[in-house]
């Protein structure tokens, strides 16, 4: 009788599992959602993960075709919260040079800056691990000699 509670059990858990993979978001389904990335005047992001046949029924989303990307298997559309339509995150452009920017970079009060961030190699706490390590081998060592010598310690 126990061996039946028991395939039974299984049975359940198995069902479960499928379940699971089939109607649920995961690898084996991702063709059937659209990722919809927001940017908010927050300057915050959000993610929604959002079944193709529900997607845009109100239509209040203009969607360039060019502007569709596949991140990680996964439909991706990237919008703003001040827009009505799908923004191109590749046709970006700048305000600065590129050659400018690396000129200041290089420059010598920005490696001095970055200069001054280095961590040292032997501070503080890595002398005070190795005395911390000397303390115990020669504890240690002490222990081991007084073994030998047949005194209590």
């Amino acid at each position: 009788m126990n061996l039946l509670y028991i395939y039974i059990a299984v049975a359940v858990l198995l069902l479960g599992i499928i379940v699971k993979i089939l109607l649920s978001r995961n690898y084996f389904n991702k063709y059937k959602f659209i990722r919809l990335v927001t940017y908010d005047d927050k300057m915050t992001v959000s993610v929604r993960y959002i079944k193709h046949k529900n997607f845009n029924q109100s239509g209040k989303l203009i969607i360039n075709p060019k502007h569709i990307y596949n991140f990680k298997g996964y439909t991706t559309i990237i919008t703003t919260s001040n827009s009505s339509e799908s923004i191109n995150p590749i046709d970006f452009e700048s305000k600065f040079d590129k050659k400018m920017f690396d000129s200041a970079i290089s420059s010598k009060l920005i490696a001095e800056t970055f200069a001054s961030l280095k961590v040292e190699k032997f501070d503080k706490m890595m002398f005070l691990l190795l005395l911390n390590v000397i303390q115990l081998i020669a504890i240690i060592y002490l222990l081991y000699t007084g073994m030998n010598s047949g005194a209590v310690v």
